[in-house]
């Protein structure tokens, strides 16, 4: 599979096999991603292997995207986020071209992948993982070989729609709808309750996740 076509098919992969990756190949995806651009050649990217049940399920618990707990392994990525550039957020420019390097291993390697950022708060998972305040949590990764064929939808948006030249030019509606507000409204309040009533919760919440 060259780059163009690796790039072109990848799809996000929400039902997986219950077979277990190995960790060289996990290790593979990994090594991938530390060959990524990053602000002031930091290099500042940290990678947790999830592959204990019990902790997928509490991340799930905690507020995690529902499909995760039919999983077996994760990668929590984390990047180091002591920068000067606070106005473009480099740190999190460099984790997610890591990230991009460990789908597109990953599809070429018939891997499914899923980048998750409908994750518990950024406070729950530093005391989940024990990680010190000057890495964040980037995203979560789920992995695994899919189930069935994935379907190969068609882009929103074309090239001709998306480019201009010296200044911004709006060429067609966005398709960004009211809902959006109202999701990011209901997830500051999500946040926010105890852990034991955002589980009686969960049904709901799960109304707002993508299904595809």
């Amino acid at each position: 599979m060259d780059l163009i076509e690796a790039i072109h098919s990848r799809r996000s992969v929400r039902k997986f096999k219950d077979k277990k990756i190995p960790d060289k190949d996990i290790l593979k995806l990994i090594e991938s991603a530390i060959y990524a651009p990053s602000a002031c050649d930091i290099q500042g990217w940290r990678f947790i292997i999830v592959d204990k049940p019990e902790i997928i399920r509490e991340l799930v618990d905690r507020g995690a995207a529902s499909f995760i707990r039919n999983t077996t392994q994760g990668i929590l990525v984390l990047y180091d986020n002591r920068t000067d550039n606070l106005e473009y957020m480099d740190y999190i420019q460099s984790a997610a071209a890591g990230i991009q390097n460990i789908l597109l291993v990953a599809h070429s390697l018939g891997i499914g992948t899923c980048w998750v950022c409908h994750l518990p708060s950024k406070n729950e998972i530093r005391e989940m993982f024990d990680i010190p305040p000057n890495y964040d949590p980037i995203a979560y990764i789920a992995i695994g070989y899919p189930e069935g064929k994935v379907k190969v939808r068609k882009r929103k948006y074309g090239v001709d729609e998306i480019v201009s030249y010296n200044r911004f030019e709006l060429k067609s509606e966005e398709r960004i709808v009211m809902g959006l507000r109202m999701k990011r409204f209901g997830r500051e309040i999500y946040y926010r309750l105890p852990k034991f009533l955002r589980k009686n919760l969960r049904p709901i919440a799960d109304l707002f996740e993508k299904k595809f």
